[in-house]
């Protein structure tokens, strides 16, 4: 019996051809036979490709050796049919820089949504992002990587473990989601987001030279901002900023929220709001120890706390835990029942 996929996709690969299959193994018990040489070397159980030899394969090594062995096409197309593309730091590609070069390839030659994203597993230790990033307003970041394609999930290998030595801009893409990652930027922002729907999960930004986190409203696309259980620390500015860029950004749907996130030790206040409405939620959210204040709301911003009126959320702030605007009567700092 062959190895059935249970792909709900188009029965064409990447290029237009029918799907390879693994015809030459089938699943069956193997009887070790002392008198046949080479037993296992000439026809190793499938299992053992599945799960001991293809996983030590990176990206590039089953794109060279699908030409070589029709065999290990199938293995190639599984790549895409699982959406899961472990493009590997110093092999796959020279350094992260790169990344984005080859996710617009694959991406060309497949289509990734919403619902099933291109994924792409960073491993472990420092990347180093050298390459330099020009804002829509003509600001040029250097040690910047620009996400340039939508429908993208990068995961780490975790907080600590991964860790991106760089900034990251997101501008006017969707769907963009961050897992598992440490974010530092000496030069910089650590991530900056621009009219783009993105979600943080377990990602810590802190070391920055500048804000943490910074959200802006783009003058046409929608923003979106999700992030959970993620921390905010030791940054040059602000932990999270978010703010409305443009004049009739109030007039573009936006959705900020954050769960259990964590702010504190950064040089001026924990979460800036300007021109935004944001929801926080969790009883594990921390504002605290931050140069200037702890929540900050002008020009209209508006920061909803979904907690309890008596829980410690927001202390130990320098100037204040909670500030508007001087005379601005349209900002506000409330917490509600939901």
């Amino acid at each position: 019996m062959e190895k059935s996929s249970n792909n709900s996709r188009s029965s064409e690969d990447v290029h237009g051809q029918p799907v390879a299959k693994k015809s030459r193994l089938v699943l069956k018990t193997i009887i070790y036979d002392e008198t046949k040489a080479n037993q296992w070397l000439d026809d190793p159980p499938l299992a053992v490709w599945d799960h001991m030899i293809i996983p030590f394969l990176s990206l590039r090594d089953l794109a060279l050796s699908r030409h070589v062995c029709t065999f290990f096409e199938a293995y190639w197309q599984e790549k895409f049919q699982g959406n899961v593309l472990p493009l590997r730091i110093g092999n796959d590609v020279a350094t992260i820089n790169d990344v984005m070069d080859v996710v617009e390839i694959l991406s060309s030659r497949w289509e990734f949504t919403k619902a099933s994203p291109f994924v792409v597993l960073l491993g472990k230790g420092n990347h180093e992002v050298t390459s330099i990033w020009t804002s829509p307003s003509g600001i040029i970041d250097t040690h910047t990587l620009e996400i340039t394609s939508s429908n993208i999930t990068f995961i780490g290998q975790g907080i600590g473990v991964t860790t991106i030595l760089g900034g990251i801009a997101i501008a006017n893409v969707q769907n963009i989601t961050f897992q598992q990652t440490t974010v530092t930027n000496t030069n910089g922002y650590g991530i900056e987001i621009q009219g783009a729907e993105v979600e943080l999960v377990d990602v810590v930004v802190f070391g920055c030279s500048g804000t943490g986190i910074r959200v802006s409203s783009s003058a046409t696309t929608p923003l979106k901002f999700v992030a959970t259980q993620c921390e905010m620390s030791n940054n040059g500015a602000s932990g999270l900023y978010i703010s409305s860029s443009y004049t009739d950004g109030n007039n573009i749907p936006s959705i900020v929220c954050l769960k259990n996130c964590i702010s504190h030790h950064n040089s001026t206040n924990g979460i800036s709001v300007t021109g935004r409405v944001v929801n926080i939620h969790g009883d594990a959210t921390a504002v605290h120890s931050n140069g200037w204040y702890g929540f900050r709301a002008a020009h209209s911003g508006k920061i909803l706390l979904h907690l309890p009126s008596l829980h410690n959320t927001s202390y130990n702030n320098r100037k204040g835990d909670r500030s508007t605007l001087t005379g601005d009567t349209m900002s506000t700092i409330t917490n509600v029942e939901d």
